[in-house]
């Protein structure tokens, strides 16, 4: 008949799995903490003030983020862009993109337009202090909490 296994003794092969596995562990979490995102923006607003080597912002106007919950809300100067937001994996996520349909001048009407293909290219997100970036390899924008 087999020997039964003692609680509260362990072989040397029990050992071995248990830091085996310990270190997996801290690995696992090591390469989660990889990219820092920094703060899910939750409850937060941000206005564009900077967007090197990107779109140019029409004259007079500037970019207006707003986080609630799960939610967010966009303004460029015309319509409000809003949906649902996910901001996992330091990608900013929209599903189902809507918007207001108020008549604008031309250069605001395609400032609308460039927006949501911006928010809806998934772009990189990263908070640090007071600041936001939103880059999406093609155009990056900066923002500024307010």
């Amino acid at each position: 008949m087999p020997e039964r296994p003692v609680w509260g003794r362990s072989s040397v092969a029990d050992t071995g799995r248990a830091l085996v596995a310990v270190a997996f562990g801290a690995i696992v979490l090591a390469g989660g903490c990889g990219e820092s995102y920094g703060e899910f923006p939750a409850g937060k607003t941000y206005t564009s003030i900077d967007a090197p080597d990107s779109y140019t912002p029409v004259d007079g106007t500037t970019i207006r983020l707003e986080f609630v919950d799960t939610r967010i809300s966009a303004e460029a100067g015309c319509n409000r862009l809003f949906g649902t937001v996910d901001t996992s994996q330091g990608r900013i996520t929209i599903e189902s993109l809507g918007s207001t349909r108020v008549a604008c001048p031309q250069a605001l009407m395609d400032q609308d337009g460039w927006l949501s293909a911006f928010l809806t290219s998934n772009p990189r997100w990263s908070r640090e202090g007071g600041t936001m970036t939103l880059d999406n390899g093609n155009d990056r924008v900066v923002f500024s909490e307010s």
